[in-house]
């Protein structure tokens, strides 16, 4: 699953609000109005969320 099919809002635009404001994941999917009908999303977005975002910070590691 790459989206909230209820909403439609996909989990790229989810992670692209939480990087630029640092906000909790649930806050921000819900305000875009994502993972808040059946919430049958909400595991696979916060999965794919949190993968990228550690990706992210593994690759800001200086050595």
């Amino acid at each position: 699953m790459i989206k909230c099919h209820c909403a439609e809002v996909f989990f790229e635009s989810i992670l692209n609000v939480v990087k630029e404001t640092n906000r909790p994941i649930l806050e921000v999917a819900r305000e875009m109005g994502a993972a808040d009908t059946c919430t049958a999303c909400v595991p696979d977005m916060l999965a794919f969320i949190e993968q990228e975002l550690e990706g992210q910070l593994a690759g800001n590691t200086n050595h």
